[in-house]
């Protein structure tokens, strides 16, 4: 049976001098928020599953952030602090008090530290392999190294050359099932890859908030402070965010919990899209 969703429509938002580009669907219901990753990601890749199901019950939006996607892509600094004031520029230029955030991996950081910022304005918190649930990467000081070096800029000049490779990134990384990657989508990554500056603005995210002795801006230090309603979704086996840190989250947030998506990588949502939005759907109902 193929089920009718509302139709999901583009707009444009004006941020001071950004142009964001926004996917939006749906027309009642508590505003859902959707904030997608990092590297090439973009709003469509992360969500284009799940946006649709979702709108159902709930006005959803789904930006693509600056630097990502359709946006601008501005030489500013790429900092947590630079998104979390898009994502309040964002709720302002929408007109919402107040809406529920769904953050996938650099979006859950943005969801994490807007919550700490403006508890007010969140309703709901929903954090899929959010970036700072950890205060250090997995051999941190080498991906320091790693992420201030010409060679983080190389890997993107060498993914933009091999189809193969971006395939293997895909099933190293971000997905558990080789059967759940299409070829359709390795087209589309490696599409993105052609783009000048691609990835510029997680590269310039990476060398503002990884430092020699940890992350800049301090998230995992904080999640007791978060008194929202909040789902942690994570997949079992995620390399980038180790699910350690999905259990350390769930016991520091006392009104949290957990979901482990078992099999998944670092795109649950991805991989198994109505899995995802079925768990999504029933934690948002609740009262």
């Amino acid at each position: 049976m193929i089920e009718n969703f509302p139709e999901i429509k583009t707009i444009k938002l004006k941020l001071n001098d950004v142009n964001v580009n926004c996917y939006t669907a749906g027309e009642s219901g508590s505003p859902v928020i959707l904030l997608h990753g990092a590297g090439v990601d973009s709003a469509n890749i992360s969500w284009s599953e799940v946006l649709g199901p979702l709108s159902k019950k709930h006005r959803v939006f789904a930006p693509d952030l600056p630097g990502y996607g359709e946006s601008d892509k501005p030489n500013v600094e790429y900092s947590l602090s630079f998104y979390i004031d898009i994502l309040n520029q964002i709720m302002d230029r929408l007109h919402l008090e107040k809406a529920i955030l769904v953050g996938l991996s650099l979006g859950g950081g943005i969801s994490l530290g807007y919550t700490l910022e403006y508890p007010a304005r969140v309703e709901k918190l929903v954090l899929v392999g959010a970036w700072g649930l950890f205060s250090k990467l997995p051999y941190h000081l080498l991906t320091y190294w790693y992420t201030q070096s010409f060679l983080n800029e190389l890997s993107y000049k060498w993914s933009s050359k091999s189809r193969r490779f971006v395939k293997w990134t895909l099933l190293n990384s971000l997905f558990g099932n080789p059967n759940n990657v299409s070829e359709e989508l390795v087209d589309e990554i490696y599409g993105f890859l052609q783009a000048p500056h691609a990835g510029k603005a997680f590269m310039s995210f990476q060398r503002s908030e990884i430092t020699r002795t940890g992350l800049r801006t301090k998230l995992a230090e904080n999640l007791s402070e978060i008194k929202k309603r909040t789902l942690i979704v994570h997949g079992s086996k995620d390399t980038s965010v180790p699910i350690k840190h999905a259990f350390e989250a769930h016991e520091a947030m006392k009104d949290s919990e957990l979901y482990v998506m078992e099999g998944c990588k670092h795109w649950p949502q991805k991989e198994r899209p109505e899995e995802f939005t079925r768990v999504i759907t029933t934690f948002l109902g609740k009262e």
